[in-house]
């Protein structure tokens, strides 16, 4: 063998070489089975209008037949709804599981459609009556409906239903959903219904942010304003707004103002004062306080100073203990700045990790940042749809 033919360069440019053959050959590939997939739909489509031009052919040469109504019906419903590009495939396919797929995703509403989906798919009609019974199993297929036209006559219970749902799994409030709940005709009784699950749970204070976005939910659905909503509203205001004064100056003033709309509110509040007493030992102005509580708050923080006494126990629990445990140590002592950030950092090596994404949102709800805990939840949104995909395909 020459001895050219045995350098490490010529060997590099003939993997390069056929790394760039694979990838061309990939997106030809692609290429190919788009423009299949499109002429496939543009050919249902043709033979669509076909089957309209023949009906009414036939509508002409037999005026009188019974099985032209069906008939006319479906093609017409199925004509209709296929004027919608991203559910054209699953109508043209009369894919009913794709469309209500399809149909949740899509941003286009046409609130004149809800006949044609019951002419060309008739088990919604089943599955319509079994969720307005109280089977919200069904939620998932129903709840895109409002895009066509669908009025839902709400179940009773499922006020009561969805705050305990929502506690456990925040990504059932979605936009879908706050429309689907908008359209109802009787949504009055759902949002009375929010509000009184609501009031049950308003001494836990670790679930106020939860809290706070369904009483927010209730009154977006009936315009009725309320005691909880407005006092969670404060409630939520102060946490931000203590949050942001952590590491930041603050004058008597402004601490005496906080302090005073704190012990304004009959919610509770121990999360609260704890982060006051700390801002206030912090900028040295623990005497302008007039909170009756005060002693036993200071109590609290000198608790928690024991903390600082022990900085080499900190250290291992910063750097030998596993990240979960790690995250739930910070939160439980409401460290939640720390557990965003070991979050923040986890996220880096694991960016779909939805667990870990899903902990982040709840942590930025705790500190009040609810943009921030509002945009976690969409990506996990999207990386739950993405793997659902990924493994329909693999069962495929």
């Amino acid at each position: 063998m020459r001895p050219w033919l045995r350098s490490p360069r010529y060997s590099t440019d003939i993997s390069c070489s056929q790394d760039s053959k694979a990838m061309n050959g990939r997106k030809i590939l692609l290429i190919f089975l788009s423009v299949i997939l499109t002429s496939l739909i543009a050919a249902s489509f043709e033979e669509l209008e076909k089957s309209w031009l023949e009906l009414i052919d036939r509508i002409v040469r037999e005026p009188g037949s019974d099985q032209l109504i069906a008939l006319g019906k479906r093609i017409a419903a199925k004509r209709r709804l296929a004027e919608i590009e991203v559910l054209r495939e699953a109508v043209l396919d009369e894919n009913f599981e794709k469309f209500i797929a399809k149909l949740t995703e899509a941003n286009e509403v046409r609130e004149d459609l809800f006949d044609e989906c019951l002419v060309l798919f008739p088990n919604l009609k089943d599955e319509i009556a079994a969720f307005e019974k109280g089977d919200f199993t069904k939620l998932g297929t129903v709840c895109p409906l409002w895009k066509v036209g669908y009025k839902p006559k709400l179940p009773q219970d499922l006020g009561s239903w969805f705050v305990r749902a929502f506690l456990k799994d925040p990504f059932l409030l979605d936009w879908n959903f706050v429309f689907f709940l908008k359209n109802a005709v009787n949504k009055e009784v759902v949002a009375k219904r929010i509000r009184e699950e609501c009031e049950k749970l308003k001494n836990e204070e670790d679930s106020y942010p939860a809290l706070y976005r369904l009483v927010s939910l209730a009154k977006q659905l009936d315009g009725v304003s309320s005691k909880l909503e407005s006092e969670l509203s404060t409630y939520m205001e102060l946490l931000t707004h203590l949050q942001r004064l952590a590491n930041e100056n603050v004058s008597k003033e402004e601490l005496n103002e906080i302090s005073q709309r704190l012990n304004g509110l009959t919610l509770r509040k121990d999360n609260l004062k704890s982060m006051l007493m700390h801002v206030a030992e912090r900028t040295g102005t623990k005497q302008v306080l007039k909170d009756t509580t005060k002693k036993n708050l200071s109590e609290k923080i000198s608790k928690n100073q024991l903390l600082f006494i022990f900085p080499a126990l900190a250290l291992l629990i910063i750097f030998l203990l596993p990240r979960k445990l790690k995250i739930k140590l910070f939160t439980f002592l409401r460290a939640y700045k720390l557990a965003i950030k070991i979050c923040q950092k986890e996220l880096k090596i694991e960016p779909t990790n939805i667990e870990l994404r899903t902990q982040l949102a709840m942590l930025y709800e705790r500190t009040g940042e609810m943009e921030r805990a509002f945009q976690e939840y969409k990506i996990v949104r999207d990386l739950s749809r993405m793997i659902k995909k990924d493994q329909t395909r693999s069962r495929a």
